[in-house]
């Protein structure tokens, strides 16, 4: 595990104890390191939302796209028994 020393607003972290927020965790590194989790998620989340609507403006990738959703079609209307 890597050490490090964190360093937060005084206010940021009255509002952690007003709303309880550190009771949620058995320690104050458990905390912060699921915050970092979850910022990571959401970054990650951020760039490929980001790359999907690049993507849409790619008409090369739009017309492959339109290929594998004919290439499937039947798939799609299939009846299940």
């Amino acid at each position: 595990m890597l050490r490090k020393t964190v360093t937060i607003q005084p206010d940021i972290f009255k509002a952690l104890e007003v709303n309880n927020i550190m009771e949620q965790y058995q320690s104050f590194s458990e905390m912060v390191s699921t915050s970092l989790k979850l910022l990571i998620e959401k970054q990650k989340k951020e760039q490929y939302k980001k790359a999907m609507m690049e993507a849409s403006q790619d008409r090369l990738y739009m017309e492959d796209m339109k290929e594998i959703e004919d290439a499937f079609s039947y798939a799609d209307n299939e009846r299940k028994i």
